[in-house]
Protein backbone atom coordinates (compact mmCIF):
# COMPACT_ATOMS: atom_id res chain seq x y z
CA UNK A 1 0.00 0.00 0.00
CA UNK A 2 1.13 3.61 -0.52
CA UNK A 3 2.07 5.55 1.79
CA UNK A 4 2.65 9.40 1.67
CA UNK A 5 6.39 10.46 2.48
CA UNK A 6 7.50 11.92 5.56
CA UNK A 7 8.33 15.76 5.97
CA UNK A 8 12.55 16.31 6.32
CA UNK A 9 12.77 17.50 9.46
CA UNK A 10 15.49 19.66 9.18
CA UNK A 11 14.16 20.67 5.70
CA UNK A 12 11.23 21.76 7.42
CA UNK A 13 13.17 23.26 9.92
CA UNK A 14 14.41 25.52 7.74
CA UNK A 15 11.12 26.38 6.23
CA UNK A 16 9.63 26.99 9.73
CA UNK A 17 12.42 29.58 10.37
CA UNK A 18 11.88 31.16 7.40
CA UNK A 19 8.13 32.28 7.73
CA UNK A 20 9.87 34.46 10.61
CA UNK A 21 10.64 36.90 8.22
CA UNK A 22 7.58 39.04 8.32
CA UNK A 23 9.29 42.46 8.76
CA UNK A 24 9.94 42.89 5.19
CA UNK A 25 6.64 41.54 4.10
CA UNK A 26 4.09 43.45 2.00
CA UNK A 27 1.24 45.24 1.43
CA UNK A 28 -1.30 45.88 4.07
CA UNK A 29 -4.80 45.34 3.20
CA UNK A 30 -7.42 42.92 4.15
CA UNK A 31 -7.75 39.65 2.20
CA UNK A 32 -11.14 38.47 1.67
CA UNK A 33 -12.91 35.83 -0.95
CA UNK A 34 -10.75 33.11 -0.95
CA UNK A 35 -10.19 32.18 2.60
CA UNK A 36 -12.08 28.73 2.66
CA UNK A 37 -13.66 29.30 6.46
CA UNK A 38 -16.76 31.26 6.87
CA UNK A 39 -15.82 35.00 7.77
CA UNK A 40 -18.47 35.41 11.14
CA UNK A 41 -16.38 32.42 12.16
CA UNK A 42 -12.79 34.09 11.02
CA UNK A 43 -13.75 36.62 13.19
CA UNK A 44 -15.00 35.09 16.07
CA UNK A 45 -12.11 32.56 16.08
CA UNK A 46 -9.77 36.04 15.52
CA UNK A 47 -11.58 37.73 18.80
CA UNK A 48 -10.79 34.66 20.97
CA UNK A 49 -6.93 34.96 19.95
CA UNK A 50 -6.77 32.27 17.58
CA UNK A 51 -4.60 32.40 14.82
CA UNK A 52 -6.18 31.68 11.65
CA UNK A 53 -4.14 29.70 8.72
CA UNK A 54 -5.29 29.33 5.49
CA UNK A 55 -4.37 28.99 1.65
CA UNK A 56 -4.97 31.57 -1.10
CA UNK A 57 -4.35 31.08 -4.75
CA UNK A 58 -2.69 33.66 -6.40
CA UNK A 59 -2.35 33.07 -10.18
CA UNK A 60 -1.10 29.64 -10.56
CA UNK A 61 0.93 29.74 -7.32
CA UNK A 62 -0.51 29.10 -3.47
CA UNK A 63 0.35 31.22 -0.79
CA UNK A 64 -0.15 30.74 3.03
CA UNK A 65 -1.71 33.60 4.92
CA UNK A 66 -2.28 33.79 8.26
CA UNK A 67 -4.26 36.57 10.56
CA UNK A 68 -4.07 37.97 13.94
CA UNK A 69 -5.83 40.70 16.02
CA UNK A 70 -3.92 42.53 18.22
CA UNK A 71 -5.18 44.61 20.93
CA UNK A 72 -3.24 47.80 19.87
CA UNK A 73 -4.25 50.32 17.18
CA UNK A 74 -2.36 50.49 13.83
CA UNK A 75 -0.28 53.03 15.07
CA UNK A 76 1.10 51.27 17.66
CA UNK A 77 1.63 48.02 15.34
CA UNK A 78 3.45 49.38 12.64
CA UNK A 79 6.86 50.63 14.08
CA UNK A 80 7.23 47.28 15.70
CA UNK A 81 5.77 45.00 12.74
CA UNK A 82 8.47 46.67 10.08
CA UNK A 83 11.75 46.96 12.79
CA UNK A 84 13.76 43.99 11.58
CA UNK A 85 15.69 44.55 15.25
CA UNK A 86 12.88 43.61 16.92
CA UNK A 87 12.83 40.61 15.48
CA UNK A 88 16.59 39.78 15.72
CA UNK A 89 16.61 37.36 18.93
CA UNK A 90 12.91 38.53 20.33
CA UNK A 91 10.23 37.87 17.85
CA UNK A 92 12.63 35.45 16.29
CA UNK A 93 15.20 33.89 18.43
CA UNK A 94 17.53 32.45 15.18
CA UNK A 95 17.63 35.77 13.36
CA UNK A 96 21.60 36.15 14.09
CA UNK A 97 22.03 39.01 12.61
CA UNK A 98 20.57 41.79 10.01
CA UNK A 99 22.12 44.38 7.98
CA UNK A 100 20.71 47.62 6.69
CA UNK A 101 21.87 47.52 2.79
CA UNK A 102 19.23 50.45 2.15
CA UNK A 103 17.53 52.36 3.86
CA UNK A 104 14.70 54.79 2.92
CA UNK A 105 11.29 55.55 3.89
CA UNK A 106 9.84 53.99 1.48
CA UNK A 107 12.21 51.14 0.62
CA UNK A 108 14.79 48.96 2.34
CA UNK A 109 17.44 46.00 1.56
CA UNK A 110 18.37 43.76 4.09
CA UNK A 111 20.01 40.68 4.41
CA UNK A 112 19.27 38.64 7.10
CA UNK A 113 21.37 35.87 8.40
CA UNK A 114 19.41 32.78 10.42
CA UNK A 115 20.89 30.19 12.43
CA UNK A 116 19.33 27.00 11.88
CA UNK A 117 19.90 23.54 12.28
CA UNK A 118 22.63 21.93 9.84
CA UNK A 119 23.20 25.57 8.11
CA UNK A 120 24.24 27.69 10.79
CA UNK A 121 24.83 30.80 8.68
CA UNK A 122 21.85 30.84 6.62
CA UNK A 123 21.66 34.35 4.45
CA UNK A 124 19.31 35.91 2.35
CA UNK A 125 18.51 39.37 0.88
CA UNK A 126 15.03 41.27 0.79
CA UNK A 127 13.59 44.02 -0.40
CA UNK A 128 11.01 45.96 0.59
CA UNK A 129 8.31 48.66 -0.27
CA UNK A 130 6.46 50.57 2.21
CA UNK A 131 3.77 52.81 0.93
CA UNK A 132 1.76 55.16 2.80
CA UNK A 133 2.72 53.68 6.50
CA UNK A 134 -0.18 51.15 5.67
CA UNK A 135 1.34 48.65 2.81
CA UNK A 136 4.45 46.60 2.20
CA UNK A 137 5.92 44.64 -0.48
CA UNK A 138 8.57 42.24 -0.28
CA UNK A 139 10.72 39.98 -2.99
CA UNK A 140 14.10 37.80 -2.00
CA UNK A 141 17.03 39.64 -4.56
CA UNK A 142 19.60 37.61 -2.97
CA UNK A 143 21.24 34.65 -0.56
CA UNK A 144 20.50 31.69 -0.12
CA UNK A 145 16.63 31.32 -0.88
CA UNK A 146 15.21 30.68 -4.73
CA UNK A 147 12.42 32.66 -4.21
CA UNK A 148 10.89 34.33 -1.11
CA UNK A 149 7.85 36.79 -1.67
CA UNK A 150 4.20 37.96 -0.10
CA UNK A 151 2.41 40.64 0.90
CA UNK A 152 1.03 41.98 4.69
CA UNK A 153 -2.64 43.17 5.72
CA UNK A 154 -3.17 45.78 8.41
CA UNK A 155 -6.70 46.66 9.23
CA UNK A 156 -8.01 48.75 12.29
CA UNK A 157 -10.99 47.37 13.89
CA UNK A 158 -13.12 48.52 16.62
CA UNK A 159 -13.14 52.39 16.14
CA UNK A 160 -9.29 52.16 15.63
CA UNK A 161 -8.52 50.57 18.96
CA UNK A 162 -7.77 46.87 17.86
CA UNK A 163 -5.79 45.95 14.27
CA UNK A 164 -6.17 42.47 12.55
CA UNK A 165 -3.14 41.72 10.88
CA UNK A 166 -2.81 39.33 7.79
CA UNK A 167 0.12 37.69 6.42
CA UNK A 168 0.26 36.07 3.05
CA UNK A 169 3.75 34.42 2.09
CA UNK A 170 5.38 32.29 -0.81
CA UNK A 171 8.45 30.33 -0.53
CA UNK A 172 11.12 28.25 -2.52
CA UNK A 173 14.40 27.57 -0.29
CA UNK A 174 15.66 25.61 -3.57
CA UNK A 175 15.81 22.37 -1.75
CA UNK A 176 14.20 19.59 -3.32
CA UNK A 177 11.28 19.43 -1.33
CA UNK A 178 7.51 19.34 -2.41
CA UNK A 179 5.84 22.48 -2.36
CA UNK A 180 3.17 20.78 0.22
CA UNK A 181 5.56 20.24 2.79
CA UNK A 182 7.06 23.63 2.73
CA UNK A 183 3.58 25.29 3.01
CA UNK A 184 2.59 22.70 5.68
CA UNK A 185 6.09 23.57 7.59
CA UNK A 186 5.06 27.24 6.79
CA UNK A 187 1.46 26.65 8.16
CA UNK A 188 2.62 24.81 11.30
CA UNK A 189 5.00 27.71 12.05
CA UNK A 190 3.34 30.50 11.29
CA UNK A 191 0.98 30.80 14.16
CA UNK A 192 3.96 30.62 16.21
CA UNK A 193 5.51 33.37 14.77
CA UNK A 194 2.33 35.50 14.43
CA UNK A 195 1.59 35.21 18.48
CA UNK A 196 5.08 36.18 19.16
CA UNK A 197 4.94 39.64 16.96
CA UNK A 198 1.44 39.78 19.10
CA UNK A 199 3.22 39.62 22.25
CA UNK A 200 6.10 41.84 21.67
CA UNK A 201 3.42 44.46 20.50
CA UNK A 202 1.62 44.36 23.73
CA UNK A 203 4.49 44.39 25.84
CA UNK A 204 6.36 47.63 24.26
CA UNK A 205 2.88 49.30 24.40
CA UNK A 206 2.92 48.39 27.85
CA UNK A 207 6.55 49.46 28.69
CA UNK A 208 7.68 52.17 25.78
CA UNK A 209 11.30 51.91 27.26
CA UNK A 210 11.69 48.38 26.08
CA UNK A 211 11.31 49.11 22.89
CA UNK A 212 13.99 48.74 20.36
CA UNK A 213 16.35 51.81 19.83
CA UNK A 214 17.62 50.56 16.33
CA UNK A 215 15.24 50.51 13.14
CA UNK A 216 14.74 51.77 9.85
CA UNK A 217 13.10 54.94 8.30
CA UNK A 218 10.37 53.11 6.95
CA UNK A 219 9.08 52.94 11.04
CA UNK A 220 8.50 56.29 11.36
CA UNK A 221 5.85 56.52 8.52
CA UNK A 222 2.47 58.32 9.69
CA UNK A 223 -0.21 55.97 8.79
CA UNK A 224 -3.61 57.54 7.04
CA UNK A 225 -6.61 57.66 8.38
CA UNK A 226 -8.37 54.40 8.08
CA UNK A 227 -12.36 53.68 8.07
CA UNK A 228 -12.53 51.08 10.97
CA UNK A 229 -13.74 47.49 9.90
CA UNK A 230 -16.95 47.15 12.50
CA UNK A 231 -20.71 47.53 12.72
CA UNK A 232 -23.00 47.87 9.76
CA UNK A 233 -19.92 48.32 6.94
CA UNK A 234 -18.14 45.12 7.54
CA UNK A 235 -18.79 43.57 3.79
CA UNK A 236 -17.73 47.20 2.23
CA UNK A 237 -14.87 47.11 4.34
CA UNK A 238 -14.16 43.70 3.07
CA UNK A 239 -14.96 44.24 -0.40
CA UNK A 240 -12.51 47.26 -0.31
CA UNK A 241 -9.72 45.92 1.23
CA UNK A 242 -9.53 42.70 -0.59
CA UNK A 243 -9.04 44.55 -3.84
CA UNK A 244 -5.75 45.87 -2.26
CA UNK A 245 -4.76 43.25 -0.86
CA UNK A 246 -4.87 41.20 -4.33
CA UNK A 247 -3.83 43.77 -6.01
CA UNK A 248 -0.54 44.10 -4.13
CA UNK A 249 -0.38 40.48 -3.94
CA UNK A 250 -0.47 39.89 -7.46
CA UNK A 251 2.18 42.17 -8.05
CA UNK A 252 4.51 39.87 -5.51
CA UNK A 253 3.39 37.42 -7.91
CA UNK A 254 4.23 39.06 -11.18
CA UNK A 255 6.49 42.02 -11.57
CA UNK A 256 9.22 41.65 -8.52
CA UNK A 257 10.17 38.24 -9.37
CA UNK A 258 11.96 38.78 -12.03
CA UNK A 259 13.88 40.08 -9.04
CA UNK A 260 13.82 37.73 -7.31
CA UNK A 261 15.02 34.72 -9.50
CA UNK A 262 18.23 36.61 -10.96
Amino acid sequence: MYKKARPNKPLLLIAFVLTTMIFPASSLGKPAGDISIDKNKVRNRLEHGEVVVDLRDIGNTKYVEGRVLINESPDKVWPIMVNPFEFQGKISPRMKAVEVMADQSNRSVLKVTLDVMLIPHFTYVVESLYENGQSIEFHRVGGMLKDFRGTWVMNPIDGGHKTELIYCMYIDPGFPVPQWIIREGVKNELPKTLMALRQRILAVSEHPSTKERRTILAAFLKLPHHRSIGGSNVDEANNLSSEKYNETCASANGTKISLATQ
